[in-house]
């Protein structure tokens, strides 16, 4: 509820909510639905499927949260280590890089506003790894939904 406070005043505060009615005998699903989520706080909540909601929430999870996130981490420790700092001082700066000021800023102004924060030689950079890694990472986040809207990837694990 405090966040749904915090969002009249600051935009983006609160947690979206999603719902399905599967079955609605008495007409009034939706409306339950709806009413729950203003009461938890949820600035939007928006209609889905049953199907949707577990397809889409594992895509997340094996895309961002398990893959993308572990990929990032990962790479810039490499990087970091190669360029000769310590494991821990590497993990360290690894982790910041996707829990702190820039996190912030996509979250709040998004990815554009990150690529402004740097100068002229720092937009090139930005670019050309934007570039460099966008069609690799599409590939392999289409390879991941594939497996999810087929059922290939929960019959893996279940």
């Amino acid at each position: 509820r405090r966040l749904y406070e915090q969002g009249k005043t600051v935009n983006g505060a609160g947690s979206n909510s999603s719902f399905a009615v599967q079955q609605d005998y008495t007409g009034t699903a939706t409306d339950i639905a709806i009413g729950w989520a203003v009461a938890v706080g949820a600035p939007f909540a928006f209609y889905t499927t049953l199907e949707s909601e577990y397809k889409s929430d594992i895509y997340g999870e094996r895309c961002i949260l398990l893959g993308a996130v572990h990929g990032m981490v990962e790479a810039l420790f490499r990087r970091y280590t190669r360029a000769g700092m310590s494991d821990e001082e590497a993990f360290k700066h690894s982790v910041e890089c996707i829990t702190g000021p820039i996190s912030r800023t996509i979250s709040t102004q998004g990815m554009v506003a990150v690529y402004n924060m740097f100068d002229e030689a720092g937009k090139k950079v930005f670019a050309d790894a934007y570039a460099a890694s966008f069609k690799p990472a599409m590939d392999i986040c289409m390879e991941i939904y594939e497996d999810v809207a087929s059922g290939n990837e929960i019959k893996s694990v279940v």
